[in-house]
């Protein structure tokens, strides 16, 4: 007769010692259910709301990256920040972004400005090998801005090339129309678009963003995303100008999440852009011990 896995496993326990058993116990749980770090007061805000969600999130890293600019935002005293996204296509990030964004603003205080821009008609024609446009073809991920336009409550949407509608907006950031800079998520898949996001937003004057500001870049894994194009060659691009400014990704930050994210692919993607210079930039972020005051239930914002 064989013997069952459970008995096997119940026969070699008997002979464990209490103080091994609990330390497999917590090896287990690690595997099973693993907690976030607990000086990553964002992580901890993550992972708390998937637990009263009950799971997955729509969009996490949109509400890591908010809930990382909140923290940053507390130390610096900055009581409002815009969030943007670039490449909007069908409306789920953007209003996923939305939904955080009032989470956020009542966890923390602190209001989100929320903004997207896209061209309404899907990719542009490249003008660079790097668009990848052996790949990535012309009207690819196109916008029906009247199914979305009623979903979208406080969000302005910005139509256009982004090469000509994101230097007007960095001007609305910088004269203080619009709150400091403090998240941006780029799903512009293709070089060109990225880099003139970017060039925009390092020739922001120094108080116009947090002196840290979360980035997430979404189309930077698989093929046909590789270092020399896409998103990736725009970061190395911008990180060729002044050192004052710097682009940098969060190291192994999927070992600091909890919950699902632990074992996801979106840590990968999530960057810092640094302003060195920012008269705030060490003021330190303080980690509290608060109660977030987290929804019992969170509705996705891909549902009506």
């Amino acid at each position: 007769m064989h013997e069952s896995l459970i008995a096997r496993v119940g026969r070699r326990a008997a002979g464990v010692s209490p103080s091994r058993l609990v330390h497999l116990a917590a090896r287990v749980r690690e595997v099973v259910a693993p907690q976030p770090w607990p000086f990553d007061e964002a992580a901890v805000g993550l992972y708390r709301c998937e637990q009263r969600g009950r799971g997955a999130l729509p969009h996490p890293p949109y509400l890591y990256g908010l809930l990382a600019a909140a923290r940053t935002a507390r130390a610096v005293g900055a009581e409002e920040i815009t969030a943007l996204e670039f490449g909007v296509a069908g409306g789920n990030g953007l209003r996923a972004l939305q939904e955080h964004a009032e989470s956020v603003r009542s966890w923390y205080g602190v209001a989100v400005t929320v903004v997207g821009l896209d061209s309404g008609h899907g990719l542009l024609p490249a003008t660079d090998p790097r668009d990848s446009p052996f790949a990535l073809p012309e009207g690819e991920f196109a916008m029906d801005q009247a199914a979305l336009a009623p979903h979208l409550d406080g969000t302005e949407l910005v139509l256009g090339d982004v090469g000509r509608t994101v230097g007007p907006l960095m001007e609305r950031v910088a004269s203080g129309e619009l709150p400091p800079l403090g998240f941006v998520a780029h799903d512009l898949d293709v070089f060109t678009g990225t880099h003139a996001t970017l060039q925009a937003i390092g020739a922001l004057p120094t108080g116009a963003a947090l002196p840290r500001v979360p980035m997430y870049f979404d189309d930077i894994s698989g093929y046909p995303y590789t270092t020399a194009t896409g998103e990736r060659a725009a970061i190395t691009a911008f990180n060729e100008g002044p050192e004052r400014r710097r682009i940098g990704q969060v190291e192994n930050l999927e070992q600091t999440l909890g919950g699902s994210a632990r074992w996801a692919n979106w840590p990968r993607h999530m960057f810092v852009l640094h302003t060195f210079d920012h008269p705030d930039y060490g003021a330190p972020e303080k980690v509290t011990q608060m109660d977030l005051g987290l929804r019992s239930t969170l509705r996705s914002p891909s549902r009506p």
